[in-house]
């Protein structure tokens, strides 16, 4: 594998001759992890080149460090530009492909695949900052406004501010539920940018369980549980007991799965992979029973987050374990009581057991859930 550009550039900048510097450590960090140095012994004991540059599970390593490597460049962007400005900016979407590395990977059951690492770099515009600066600001402030509001929030209520200093202090009293919104306003005064300046919205819109679908976040939450295997861009055949790959040019063996947790019907070939957008079509169309069994079961309006929570739950679960659990009992019924899980929490945490022993995995799982369920 030739020395890609940007590692090149690092090794033949001044910088790289200080090995306390930010340049020799990233270039040493980048070399580990391209070049780890696998080494072959002939039958007279002599060490000769591989015909591949790493393993499938060196590969797929270095894919997690590169993609964590610009996940780190955009969360340090994004607290600077909070830090220095005040301002929240989603940097995501200037992200680029810096680099693209052809890899000779060598697979689990022995063949050598060629395969390809990408190194992103974040191009955030010079521009940027001066845009959002010279933008104009206003503070709203926000009340719940219902039979608990008392005289002072409802006094506060819509007003807006344009100066910071003139706002209240929050919270108003314990339990204040009052919170200001910071827009950024454009020459015709319409709104550019939003975000939470003080206090806490709490998004609490409901809707009727049969009207309802999944979320792109909820979709996300499944997708991070679920887990997958990719070579490059596509998700390919793996167990799911190990999760490694799969040589789908054999006869697969039972229970192989691909995607997002999907389980391979023998009328079903995926054995040149799927795309990302194909795995995540097989996601919805896998999840559409458990959707299906919040719709029969939950009779009470529900928030996006309750939905998206109860779906995980319940495509984890089965739709009929969901259906007979205390879990649905004590979602529909504030009143409900099981003396032995006197909470919801302790019904829906009790699902977190595989051939009765209980799982750290899906202890996780039910508390993000539950998490969610009451955000």
């Amino acid at each position: 594998m030739k020395i890609p550009n940007f590692l090149r550039e690092l090794i033949n900048s001044n910088e790289y001759a200080d090995k306390n510097s930010d340049t020799y450590v990233r270039a040493t960090k980048y070399m580990n992890l391209l070049y780890p140095g696998q080494a072959e012994f002939d039958s007279t004991g002599k060490m000769t080149e591989p015909p591949y540059d790493m393993t499938y599970e060196q590969f797929l390593e270095a894919q997690k460090k590169l993609k964590e490597d610009i996940e780190n460049a955009i969360q340090e962007a994004e607290e600077e530009t909070e830090e220095e400005k005040g301002l929240s900016i989603d940097y995501s979407e200037f992200i680029e492909t810096e680099e693209t590395i052809d890899v000779r990977v060598l697979m689990p059951w022995g063949d050598i695949q060629n395969e390809k690492l990408i190194v992103y770099t974040l191009n955030i515009p010079d521009d940027d900052d001066e845009e959002h600066t010279e933008a104009k600001k206003i503070w709203i402030w926000h009340s719940e406004d219902d039979e608990r509001i008392c005289d002072d929030c409802a006094s506060h209520n819509g007003k807006i501010f344009e100066n910071m200093g003139d706002i209240p202090e929050l919270p108003v009293h314990p339990n204040c539920r009052c919170w200001v919104e910071e827009q950024e306003l454009d020459d015709n005064n319409k709104t550019v940018f939003s975000r939470v300046y003080k206090g806490y919205k709490k998004e609490n819109k409901t809707s009727e369980a049969s009207n309802m679908k999944i979320s792109d976040n909820g979709i996300n939450m499944l997708k991070r549980f679920e887990g997958s295997v990719k070579i490059g861009a596509r998700h390919v055949i793996y167990d799911d007991k190990t999760g490694r790959p799969v040589n789908s040019d054999k006869e697969l063996p039972a229970g192989v799965t691909i995607g997002y947790g999907h389980l391979i019907k023998s009328d079903e070939d995926f054995k040149h992979g799927i795309t990302e957008r194909q795995a995540t079509e097989i996601l919805r169309s896998d999840i559409s029973t458990a959707e299906r069994a919040i719709k029969d079961n939950i009779t009470i309006p529900l928030s996006q987050n309750q939905y998206d929570a109860l779906v995980s739950l319940a495509y984890n679960i089965g739709a009929k374990n969901f259906a007979n659990s205390t879990v649905v009992k004590y979602v529909n019924d504030s009143n409900y009581h099981n003396t032995k899980y006197p909470t919801l929490e302790s019904a829906w945490m009790a699902w977190n057991k595989s051939g009765g022993r209980e799982m750290a995995g899906l202890t996780n799982r039910r508390q993000q859930e539950f998490n969610l369920f009451n955000n």
